[in-house]
């Protein structure tokens, strides 16, 4: 828990507490203060608030404890990369991102990273903090990271930053030594229009940390939102005014331009001064001149913070007058843009965004060279031929899933009305990629939702370009080999988005097997195993046995192909069909690790087994605990929308307390970074999962 003590300014802006509260504390939405409000946790002069509403007054204290783990970390998109060189690399660190991750489970920069240019055990070199934004450096090994930790060290490398303080200070330059052991130069780039914040280059000549920010501070001139050094200032600011615009040593400058809304950090825009938040008083552009379908208040919030789906509503109204896949601006009540989208007036999802620029035409080609380009070293590796080549509304191609599976290409339509949108896509791809084939099915239903949906369900789809191939075929990752049907229903036989997390875990086993004594054994079980692409990683990486687990027979008798096409034997490598709960119950050999990745819920009906990921997942976690080793490991996986924040981890926590066993560290097991994320779009996120120790 952590608490701030926010003096309120003079005038004071935004006057309402709960507004003043969002406006100041980065990250927090008006809604998360409310409950904040609700909980006791936000007092006024040292007592308890509970009017959301309530006026303040310039000198009093507003004191707010919070979890920053309520605020979702910021992403490192692929554009923030600066420069790439074979043993380091360069970003542009967003603000309200640790460079290192606070905990076990918690997110840093290179955790980002890894989601977003899939690369692991990238180290950072130096330091910024969490809100301080621009150019950061990570290294590829220890030695490179030792190299260039010497040359900060040595005080090799010249530093700049950005910064915008309030007051402003007097003079256009200066020197500032106190408090001691630390020097910081600073000269005036320009002044705010009533002169009251000034925004200044500072160069530090020390690496001492928060030392820009403590020793402006000492000198009467806070940098704007620092909130542990400073003091709000009226208005409130929507990050901390601090930027590392600049590195440079013998060889190297590398820059990070001012990020976007750095101007309204000087001179904040009129409707501050009335008290609005930051985060709402960005002026809507006007829209384009296309037909508009006005959204609510709500809608018009939610999309504007990256959400690219509008759900059909009262504040939509009628929409039979509108076409499927036609073009619109969407607006707020007020008429102000809020994205341009593709309509389709019979769905219940009856807008999905492509733009949140006005007057931009969905440039298709475009978007699909910016998606191959993003995979490119994906597209040059021989050794994997399956993964997915645009992921829908991530890839700014809404309502379009692309894979790669060996030598076919197989699209996945969400929604109808893409389908004036393909050609040019699918032109692109043949263009990049040669002469494919390639087979586009239809997924407007989910029917993972449909309990009664018969096994196998099937999407119906058709050949766009090229002949059908066969049912079934080959496919590589990383140069293991997997029998798939990228044609049938759900089920393709490979899931490529745990990509990733399939190398986690045989990093996990090698890492093992170089530290067991000769002979001592190395097993896994790979529970809800489907055809065992868990199980083969293993066994590659050195597994005496792989285990998988799953009730279907169709599934069992798969992960066995599968085994064979690898050079493994099923007989070493068990393949059990029955139910993971009690296979694990009945069993007694000890595990050195477990995959469990259940469905979201499953029903086997000659048995009567019912499984339910939302009821059931404590239970497999504390089931799962009795059979790991000391500092054994489980990859914990769930696939089942609308469950809380926290949700998962809560459910490892819970199983280990039940099973009396203790839980040492978890770690983050994202998608593949071919499977990006879109902020503020939770439905786009394939799945969650956590890697989970026990206690040695």
């Amino acid at each position: 828990m952590k608490t701030l003590d926010l003096r309120v300014p003079s005038p004071a802006l935004p006057s309402r507490l709960d507004r003043f509260v969002a406006a100041n504390v980065h990250g927090l939405s008006r809604k998360q203060v409310k409950k904040l409000i609700d909980a006791d946790q936000v007092r006024v002069d040292g007592r308890r608030e509970r009017k959301a509403a309530r006026l303040l007054t310039p000198g009093q204290t507003v004191s707010v404890d919070y979890r920053p783990s309520l605020v979702e970390p910021a992403m490192v998109e692929r554009e923030r990369v600066l420069r790439n060189e074979r043993g380091w690399i360069a970003v542009d660190k967003p603000t309200g991102l640790a460079t290192h991750r606070s905990s076990e489970d918690g997110i840093g920069v290179p955790e980002r990273l890894a989601e977003s240019i899939e690369e692991l055990g990238l180290k950072p070199v130096h330091r910024l903090d969490r809100e301080t934004s621009g150019v950061l450096l990570l290294a590829r090994d220890d030695k490179v990271a030792a190299a260039l930790s010497d040359l900060f060290a040595t005080r090799a490398v010249e530093k700049t930053y950005r910064a915008v303080v309030a007051p402003a200070p007097k003079g256009d330059s200066g020197t500032l030594t106190e408090p001691p052991g630390m020097e910081l130069n600073w000269s005036l780039l320009r002044r705010s229009k009533d002169g009251t914040r000034a925004e200044l280059a500072v160069t530090p000549q020390q690496g001492k940390t928060h030392q820009i920010r403590i020793q402006l501070a000492a000198a009467g001139t806070p940098i704007v939102g620092d909130l542990e050094h400073g003091a709000p200032v009226p208005g409130g600011a929507h990050r901390m005014a601090l930027h590392a615009e600049r590195l440079a040593w013998t060889g190297y400058t590398l820059t990070a331009p001012v990020p976007p809304g750095w101007r309204d950090l000087l001179d904040p825009p009129a409707e501050a001064e009335a008290g609005t938040p930051a985060r709402e008083r960005r002026a809507a552009p006007k829209p384009s001149g296309r037909r508009t379908l006005k959204v609510s208040a709500a809608t018009a919030r939610i999309v504007r913070a990256g959400h690219p789906w509008v759900i059909r509503d009262k504040d939509t109204g009628p929409l039979g007058s509108f076409q499927r896949g036609g073009v619109v601006d969407l607006v707020d009540p007020r008429g102000g843009f809020v994205a341009s989208a593709i309509v389709d007036p019979e769905a219940s999802i009856c807008a999905r965004v492509f733009d949140s620029r006005p007057g931009r035409e969905p440039r298709l080609g475009g978007r699909t060279r910016g998606a191959l380009e993003f995979r490119q070293a994906l597209l040059d590796d021989p050794q994997t031929t399956a993964f997915r080549l645009i992921h829908g509304e991530a890839d700014g191609l809404p309502g379009l899933h692309v894979d790669l599976w060996g030598d076919v290409i197989v699209a996945t339509r969400t929604t109808p009305s893409v389908e004036g949108f393909t050609q040019p896509v699918y032109d692109t791809l043949v263009e990049i990629l040669g002469d494919l084939p390639i087979y586009e099915r239809d997924h407007f239903a989910d029917l993972r939702r449909a309990r009664g949906a018969p096994r196998g369900a099937g999407l119906p789809g058709r050949m766009i370009r090229g002949l059908e191939p066969p049912p079934r075929w080959i496919v590589s990752e990383r140069g293991l080999r997997f029998e798939v049907e990228p044609m049938g229903g759900l089920t393709t036989g490979l899931y490529t988005d745990q990509r990733t997390n399939r190398t986690k875990l045989a990093q996990l086993i090698e890492g093992a097997a170089a530290s067991t004594p000769e002979g001592e054994p190395i097993r896994v079980a790979n529970l809800f195993g489907h055809t065992g692409a868990f199980s083969v990683a293993c066994a590659a990486a050195g597994a005496t046995e792989a285990i998988t687990v799953d009730l279907g027979a169709r599934y069992c008798d798969w992960t066995r192909r599968n085994l064979a096409l690898n050079g493994f034997d099923p007989k070493q490598h068990l393949v059990v069909a029955g139910d993971s709960i009690a296979w694990l119950k009945d069993s007694n050999s000890p595990l050195h690790g477990l995959i469990l990745d259940p469905p979201a819920f499953a029903r086997g009906r000659s048995r009567g087994v019912d499984w339910s990921a939302r009821r059931d997942y404590g239970a497999l976690v504390e089931a799962a605990c009795s059979r790991l080793v000391d500092g054994g490991w489980m990859l914990c996986c769930v696939n089942v929308g609308g469950l809380p924040k926290g949700w998962l981890r809560r459910q490892i926590e819970a199983g280990f307390r039940k099973a009396g066993r203790r839980l040492a560290r978890t770690e983050a097991a994202r998608p593949a970074a071919d499977f990006p994320r879109r902020k503020g779009f939770a439905e786009g996120v394939a799945f969650d999962a956590l890697i989970a120790w026990m206690e040695a």
